[in-house]
């Protein structure tokens, strides 16, 4: 493998795509070169370019690496206007807007078909557009055809085989966890069941009180683990009330605590409404945690056969079977092997 210079630019420097940035560039090949920013919100970078790049540290860059926060075809004229050149392009679609839930607490459509239109525009702006599960480049080449139903009279031809022909698909890289730092939560008879999600309206919250509630008479301990931000989902706060005395964590913990609880835990929950690849849940069943997760979704191909259709009400006869099925499947994410293929693939590009 020829080592390449590569200029990437993240324009949503947080949670997993920070972790996927941090990740590819421990394990790759290449020789990266991070633009980046942790401070726009996700819809100010896409619709300003949420960045400013800057090819001093890099002028002789053999590909541009972009990820799917970003509108692609601006900031590609802009690097080759610097450059002075062609560049080739690769987009890393960590989520698509095409498909994303619209938050069903607000009155009006809060959908915005401009973004769908940019994730577009930058597919068709890249050489190569690499997905982070087949169900992201599904759901997206579905959502999109009903956003373009809006165009009156507009053809874009043969969409979906285009999109198809320049796409390939590479789970994201997940460095496995190795819990050492004691964990908070006190042993007990009862399963452990961690909800490891940000709290906002596209990880079902509402979804979980259900959950909650349909399986009341199960002795379940709750650990709630994941962000949270000023305006939570009035789900969140009853799920509190009504199971104060189930809720043994609820908190954002520092990575090393983080990864003691999965280390402790049963079960891995997900109420997700869309899941593009599931980066915590994943964590979760490298760490020992069963899933208790939808039937669709990314989890349809994360999951063996064994890993399917399970919960606290009907866990699998051999627990242990099941786990080690679980992370013999997952193994193509496993850190160094999901940064080989990605690495692979942008020689092709």
């Amino acid at each position: 493998m020829v080592m390449m210079k590569i200029i990437a630019m993240e324009s949503f420097d947080r949670g997993s795509h920070r972790h996927f940035r941090e990740i590819v560039t421990r394990h790759s090949a290449h020789d990266w070169h991070w633009i980046t920013n942790d401070q726009a919100p996700w819809k100010w970078a896409m619709r300003s370019g949420g960045l400013s790049p800057s090819l001093d540290q890099c002028p002789n860059a053999d590909l541009l690496f972009c990820t799917s926060l970003l509108d692609v075809a601006v900031m590609r004229v802009r690097v080759e206007a610097q450059l002075g050149r062609r560049v080739p392009t690769v987009l890393y679609m960590h989520e698509n807007q095409a498909e994303y839930p619209a938050d069903p607490a607000r009155d009006e459509d809060p959908r915005d078909h401009h973004f769908a239109l940019t994730n577009l525009n930058s597919i068709f702006a890249s050489d190569l557009v690499v997905w982070n599960s087949r169900w992201n480049l599904e759901s997206f080449i579905d959502g999109i055809a009903s956003v373009l139903q809006h165009s009156r009279g507009l053809s874009l031809g043969d969409l979906e085989s285009e999109i198809r022909r320049r796409s390939n698909v590479a789970w994201c890289p997940v460095q496995v966890p190795q819990p050492e730092a004691p964990c908070p939560i006190q042993g007990a008879d009862s399963p452990l069941v961690v909800w490891p999600h940000r709290h906002e309206h596209d990880k079902g919250p509402d979804q979980l009180l259900a959950l909650a509630r349909t399986h009341r008479e199960l002795p379940i301990r709750w650990a709630l683990l994941g962000e949270r931000f000023e305006r939570a989902p009035e789900s969140m706060q009853i799920f509190r009330d009504e199971f104060a005395d189930r809720i043994v964590f609820d908190g954002y913990p520092g990575r090393a605590i983080y990864e003691s609880i999965l280390g402790a835990a049963d079960w891995v929950c997900s109420t997700a409404r869309h899941e593009f690849f599931g980066l915590s849940v994943v964590e979760a069943m490298f760490s020992g945690c069963l899933p208790w997760v939808p039937n669709g979704l990314s989890y349809r191909e994360l999951l063996p056969a064994a890993g399917r259709g399970l919960s606290p009400a009907s866990p699998p006869a051999d627990p242990e079977a099941v786990i080690k099925a679980i992370r013999w499947h997952l193994g193509a994410a496993e850190a160094p092997v999901a940064v080989r293929r990605i690495d692979n693939l942008l020689e092709t590009a």
